[in-house]
């Protein structure tokens, strides 16, 4: 929801650069509180201003419309590490399984979590509207995760345990398995038991470990 105890209003003149910083970082905070809240079409950039305690022209001098400040915010939203929950830290290489399971158990929640289901659903409503936004997201959503896999399957090939000879490609296919389907499921409000998810993206682990055994 939208503070209900918005940022003191600014002092005038040219900010520092610590001013200025932190002047942003309380916009994408309002700005993302307000999509979440309103939706799209329920946010104006009047509010966003009131709650991040600065004024309109302000506003618009970082993002002279709301469709580039909701492109800002989603892209900014999507690579933090603390929302909308705590990432985890980055699994050890030496264990496969379960730095696998760890991966694919936090992709699950994070992808199935309602603030993420919440904003997909409005860049995917926004999609026609700004045709490169849906694809931009799902890139930064997935890239970091997508890394690791990545540098999982290409550590455990050198040492001769499996065969991954498109490293990029198996780990896309592996997040769609355990991350792709939920998040598709979420969307439409089908969220599975905890224990039923998890039985689930166990057995697409094993099921992916199994296709790279020598």
């Amino acid at each position: 929801m939208v503070p209900s105890d918005p940022p003191p209003r600014r002092r005038s003149g040219r900010p520092t650069t610590a001013e200025a910083a932190a002047l942003d970082r309380d916009v994408r905070e309002a700005a993302l509180a307000a999509f979440l809240a309103h939706g799209y079409d329920g946010t104006s950039m009047d509010a966003v201003a009131r709650a991040a305690g600065t004024t309109k022209a302000s506003l618009y001098a970082r993002h002279p419309t709301k469709e580039a400040l909701f492109t800002t915010v989603l892209e900014w939203a999507v690579t933090r590490p603390d929302w909308p929950q705590p990432e985890p830290p980055t699994p050890p290489l030496d264990d496969l399984p379960a730095a696998l399971l760890a991966v694919a158990t936090t992709a699950c929640r994070r992808a199935t979590d309602p603030a993420m289901v919440a904003l997909s659903r409005i860049a995917v409503a926004e999609a026609d509207r700004v045709p490169d936004l849906a694809r931009r997201a799902q890139a930064n959503v997935t890239w970091a995760r997508r890394e690791t896999v990545v540098a999982l399957l290409r550590h455990h090939a050198a040492a001769g345990t499996i065969v991954a000879d498109d490293p990029d490609l198996l780990a896309e296919h592996f997040l769609a398995m355990v991350a792709g389907m939920p998040a598709r499921l979420a969307s439409f409000g089908i969220v599975r038991d905890p224990a039923d998810q998890d039985r689930r993206t166990q057995a697409a682990v094993d099921l992916f470990l199994r296709s790279l055994r020598p």
